[in-house]
């Protein structure tokens, strides 16, 4: 009897010896890892993303030419909303480049610009050939009432040659801007610059150009977007200000 069990236990053990084998050998045996055909989903990756870009481009090309420019300079791009305008003056004007809000082909322009230095670089406007044209000159040449006369029989003669040349061009003449009483101090001359801006109403009414007036819009803002010398602006007035109100003149 004891044999037997003695035997039961022996095939018993094998038994369990066997299938523990079998387990390890399953474990550490390297199995081939499944096949996956991953082509089917880039394809669909692919295709997505094609159809995404179509549909931007097809809602850019739906989109005017003035929803463009106006979506660029909601976004603070003012390069792309300004790209068919070229603002030519002085340093008043120059700041906006020298500022970075515009580059140098968009702001043709010149500490000291006046009207003479605008006859000089005519051609450089005209080859630009921009849709709008903002001048902004007088600032450097407010003398006595009586220089008002010359001072816009040049600008005249400078604003027919571009009519001319541009004759699809949309042309705006600015008003010299106001400046402070302590710069007229300084400066007494200045204290014509309102007589000087009806002398230019007046002109882009006879030329038949567009009229941008400054005197009002001034009044709105506060005193700190004057520099220290009370006459010309600081960099924050040209990014709040002045290219939003442009280019909102422009388009009218």
């Amino acid at each position: 009897m004891n044999k037997k069990r003695y035997k039961i236990v022996i095939v018993l053990l094998i038994a369990a010896i066997g299938v523990m084998s079998i387990r390890l050998f399953i474990a550490v045996m390297p199995f081939k890892a499944e096949s996956t055909d991953t082509k089917q989903g880039v394809d669909y990756i692919v295709s997505r993303e094609k159809l995404n870009a179509a549909h931007e481009e097809n809602s850019i090309r739906e989109m005017s030419e003035d929803e463009i420019y106006e979506k660029a300079l909601a976004e603070g791009n003012f390069r792309k909303a300004f790209s068919n305008i070229v603002i030519s003056g002085d340093s008043i004007v120059k700041a906006i480049a020298e500022y970075g809000y515009l580059d140098y082909d968009r702001v043709i322009a010149e500490i000291g610009g006046n009207t003479s230095y605008l006859m000089g670089l005519s051609d450089k406007i005209i080859k630009a050939n921009p849709k709008y044209l903002v001048l902004h000159y007088g600032e450097n040449e407010v003398e006595s009432k009586e220089h008002a006369v010359s001072f816009i029989i040049q600008y005249k003669k400078c604003i027919t040659h571009l009519k001319e040349k541009l004759p699809g061009t949309k042309i705006f003449v600015e008003s010299i801007f106001p400046v402070t009483k302590k710069a007229c101090t300084r400066e007494p001359n200045l204290v014509n610059i309102a007589y000087y801006n009806t002398k230019l109403k007046k002109m882009a009414e006879e030329l038949g150009v567009n009229y941008l007036d400054y005197t009002q819009v001034w009044k709105k803002y506060p005193k700190y977007y004057y520099d220290a010398d009370g006459i010309h602006p600081i960099g924050i007035y040209y990014s709040e200000q002045y290219l939003p109100y442009i280019f909102a003149e422009v388009r009218k």
